[in-house]
């Protein structure tokens, strides 16, 4: 676990990272004012990227950071959210060790708002549960585009008029590259073999562009494909949460009777107040309630193309036509293995405990009548995006101009989810451990695990999900020029539509209570190697168990042909209009006769819901729901910078801004895990968030290449949307008609699943995101970046760059529950150091985080879920063969991080293990060719 207590200037002064790729300083002699010999620093490749990037930042007029391209079809990172990672403020999430969501100055992936080419687009990707799953919100999963096909990214960390609302915490702007951009002829072509330390696979990675122009200039096209492998394993350990007999609604089958305790029982620190009965204090204590081990793998293909075409037939007229396409087809087959004490705790024999030293939870024991379960999942997924986007740029007057674009982007996400449930057909012994490894609990089993006979299958969830989100936005933008100041003012308007349909298997074979036979199955040794063997575990850690094969399997059960369920709760459909304009001054004068520039403006939008859905219709019954809601927002902003001496910026910024509910959330749905007991119910009537925010910042560019920079900022946030879970609930009449009606409580449908929870138990967990009461985000963000070239000799070629961001938040969750904002470390930070010359050079990458809040409302008697911060470590370096061709080199996850998830118990108090995997170390090799 990570405490970071970095001192801001501590950490301006550290080197420990990046840099990479350039062609070194070509030196030209100038004359001075004297007459002496100036030399004139040209610079390419990654500290080109640097130094353009500064200069960005420089001259807006709002807090913005920038990635840029260091050559045309090469960015400075694999992955465009790894790429953003190094702006201050930024921390990301990742699905199978690869860049998924960002998070912004604490607020998460949903506060965020990105835009490709102009326009907003949506992108949505699948992952494991615990990962948050098939993506039907507004935030944006990163790893679908290769990022060879950008050649920037802005992120804006304070509104301004002229950029959309939607992203109270940034708004990220890609652009793909255009032929105008570098005119005259540009070719590149590179390819990459990536190595993994765990799969033991090589994988291709390549890309290629094209770019020229014709006609004096007038004429320009440009093309450019990436194409990628990639073998991800991912290995570990699991608990699926903690939770207690009392949480789950249930006691021990003995009590405490006639077990062996070691330690002392302390329930009233679980349930402080709270009458134990006698003999039942066990009943309090809290264990693993799915320990097993965890085997994901992922085999991913994706595929990225662009095009451009610019006409310039006059000087006072540009179209441009952008298209980009991309394919991300992923198969992720998991193994887990585990003992089920969820819902099964009075079948339960408790006979020899240990107790931590609090009393409260049980850190290794022996039960009896546990009935284990081998889970064999394959989830095979496909996204298709596909963006077209038309603009024209018209200067009307000497000092008049008119920008309009026309774009369309639509993102397809299929996955089809196989899930096959061997259990074993009776109780056995168990025993579980902590005593050796705090992570990774020893296990053993009371018969034989790889023997076929052993088990019955028992429940499959055989599914397919589609997920399919379309955006369309018109805008205009109108600018006047004037001698020192100008004005722009535009219109936008936007449909985005997202539907999710939930398709059910038919003609579906029934082999539910049949013992498992040894042609429908394998043991994870033989489509694994080496389980176990990348997290260290310890020597009682089991590697081997019984798994389904997948491909016997699915055709003993008759899976793979799909019907689409009108009926079901997860197919809904969601649209959403906005209608919008905005004014913006922008005035450069000077202030006590320093240069200063003022930049104001106010928005305002109107935006309509509709939402489509099915619900139950209180007689046991279903009926389609339509649901419609509008509202208008008036945001206005400022900004204002003062250059107090040359290369010394103070900014201020202050305005108001909004995020809008993700549009899955806004679905008047039910979705049921009967498994587990949950039931999530959508809330068509949620709020936008509002936040009022200041920013101010002292930025010293005080050499070449060079920046130290302070900022502090502030907001006040209304109405946030949060989630709310009642735990052990008796459903409601009309959710009861729903969850009765799944196939998982039908004993005639082979999806019948005899351990659910029933409709009419005790138990449910319900829960359904509402607006919480607010916030208040206070923080600091300190960043430097300097080349060295004061240090002597070959010394001179070393750069740093780091950054370091503290946040506090206080949010009123509601219910009388208050704390951090979900998805904010207190602490985050990144440092780099690099080396160039003409020849060759490298740099290193160190990023890390604190813990944070994954989920405040918590399940299972769990106060709330959280993710152990990470440090990761990755370096990339080249050699120039000759002045066209380079080779290199890129590590990524040098130090084998493991990502460890988390549960704080009935108080929030307790860190006990959720999750605890590692996805190992990838090395690529590779060449680059210009000309």
């Amino acid at each position: 676990m990570s405490n970071y207590t970095i001192k801001p200037l501590v950490l301006a002064m550290a080197i420990a990272s990046p840099a990479f790729a350039q062609e070194e300083a070509e030196s030209q002699e100038q004359q001075g004012p004297q007459g002496e010999a100036l030399e004139e620093i040209s610079v390419t490749g990654f500290r080109q990227s640097l130094e353009r990037a500064l200069d960005t930042k420089r001259d807006s007029a709002n807090n913005t950071d920038s990635i840029i391209a260091e050559d045309m079809g090469k960015m400075p990172d694999l992955n465009l959210a790894e790429s953003l990672q190094r702006v201050p403020g930024v921390a990301i999430s990742r699905e199978g060790g690869e860049g998924r969501n960002i998070t912004v100055r604490g607020l998460g992936p949903g506060f965020s708002r990105t835009t490709l080419n102009g326009m907003e687009v949506p992108s949505s990707t699948g992952g494991l549960d615990s990962s948050g799953g098939v993506n039907r919100g507004r935030d944006f999963d990163f790893n679908v585009f290769a990022s060879e096909l950008f050649n920037q990214i802005t992120i804006h960390k304070t509104p301004i008029a002229s950029v959309e609302e939607g992203g109270l915490a940034s708004t990220v702007e890609l652009s793909t590259a255009r032929p105008f951009d570098n005119p005259g002829q540009q070719v590149a072509f590179s390819g990459q073999l990536m190595a993994d330390s765990f799969a033991g696979e090589n994988n291709p990675r390549m890309t290629g562009l094209y770019s020229n122009t014709f006609m004096d200039d007038k004429l320009g096209v440009l093309v450019s494909a990436a194409y990628s492998e990639r073998t991800v394993r991912q290995e570990g350990f699991g608990t699926v949460r903690w939770t207690s007999p009392v949480a789950n609604g249930r006691s021990w089958a003995n009590g405490d009777s006639d077990v062996v305790i070691n330690g002392t029982p302390n329930p009233g620190a679980n349930n402080p107040g709270e009458a134990v009965p006698a003999d039942s204090a066990l009943d309090y204590m809290w264990t693993p309630r799915l320990p097993r081990m965890d085997s994901f793998n992922r085999e991913q293909e994706r595929l990225g193309l662009t095009s451009s075409v610019q006409f310039r037939p006059t000087d006072d007229m540009e179209f441009s036509l952008d298209v980009l396409t991309s394919n991300l087809q992923a198969d992720v087959t998991s193994y887990n293995y585990f003992a089920q004490f969820r819902n099964t705790y009075d079948q339960i024999v408790p006979t020899n405990v240990t107790l931590d030293p609090s009393g409260r939870y049980i850190v290794a024991g022996e039960f009896d009548n546990v009935t284990p379960r081998s889970e064999s999942r394959g989830q095979f997924s496909e996204t298709d995006f596909r963006q077209v986007v038309l603009s024209g740029k018209f200067d009307l007057a000497d000092n008049m101009v008119l920008d309009v674009m026309y774009g369309n982007a639509v993102s397809e996400h299929t996955e089809d989810q196989l899930r096959f449930n061997q259990t074993a057909s009776e109780g056995h012994s168990f025993s579980y451990s902590f005593l050796n490894d705090s992570e990774i609990a020893e296990m053993s089993y009371g018969f034989d695990v790889l023997d076929p006979s052993n088990y019955v299958w028992s429940g499959p969830t055989l599914r397919r999900d589609i997920v399919e989100r379309n955006n369309d936005t018109f805008r205009a933008d109108f600018t006047i020029e004037g001698e020192s100041s100008n004005v722009k003012t535009g219109l936008i308007w936007n449909s985005r539509e997202v539907q999710s349909q939930r398709w059910n298997p038919v003609g579906v074979n029934d082999l539910n209570g049949q013992v498992v036979s040894a042609d429908l199955s394998t043991t994870l040794g033989s489509v694994v190697d080496g389980f176990g063997d990348g997290i260290d575990a310890p020597a009682g850690f089991p590697r081997n168990w019984l798994v389904a094969d997948y491909d016997s399997a699915a055709a003993a059960w008759g899976a793979g042909q799909w019907e689409l369920d009108q009926d079901d709760s997860s197919t809904y459909d969601i649209e959403e209009e906005s209608f919008g304009g905005y004014a913006e001054a922008n005035v450069y004068t000077q202030l006590l006769g320093l240069p200063f520039t003022v930049n104001t403006g106010v928005r305002i939008v109107d935006t309509t819901v509709t939402s489509r859905g099915v619900s139950s219709d209180g007689e046991g019954g279903f009926a389609a729901t339509e649901r419609e809601g509008s509202y208008t927002e008036i945001l206005p902003s400022a900004n204002f910078v003062w250059e107090l001496q040359e290369d010394l910026l103070l900014r201020l910024g202050v305005a108001r801004n909004m995020s809008r509910p993700g549009l899955g959330s806004l679905a008047g749905t039910v979705n049921v895990t009967p498994i587990n007991g949950n039931v999530s119910i959508g809330n068509p009537g949620l709020e936008p968030v509002r936040a009022n925010s200041a920013d101010l910042g002292l930025e010293w560019y005080f050499a070449e290449e060079a920046v130290l920079a302070l900022t502090v900022f502030h907001k006040q946030i209304d109405g946030f949307t949060t989630g709310e879970t009642l735990e052990n609930q008796y459903l409601p009449a009309d959710i009861r008609a729903v969850v009765a009606a799944r196939p998982e409580y039908d004993p005639n449908s082979p999806l019948y699943e005899p351990n659910a929870l029933q409709p009419d138990d005790n138990g449910w967990n319900i829960s359904t995101s509402v607006n919480g009461e607010g916030a208040d985000l206070n923080g600091y963000e300190v960043s430097y970046q300097q080349p060295l070239r004061f240090l002597p000799g070959w010394a001179s070629n070393f750069g740093v760059l780091a950054n370091f961001t503290h946040v506090q938040s206080r949010a009123d969750f509601g219910n009388g529950i208050r704390g951090s904002l979900e998805g904010l470390s207190e602490n985050s930070y990144n440092a780099g150091l690099y080396y160039e010359t003409d020849m060759f050079g490298g740099r290193v990458m160190v990023n890390g985080r604190d813990d944070y809040v994954t989920d405040q409302t918590g399940s299972n008697g769990n106060a709330s879920h959280g993710t152990t911060g990470p440090t990761r470590v990755d370096m990339s370096a080249f050699y120039n063969v000759t002045d066209y061709a380079t080779i290199t080199l890129e590590a990524i996850n040098l130090t084998n991080e493991t990502e460890r998830l988390y549960t704080t118990g009935p108080l929030g108090n307790l860190d006990l293990v959720r999750e605890y995997n590692s996805t190992g170390r990838e090395v690529l090799l590779g060449l680059r060719v210009n000309f």
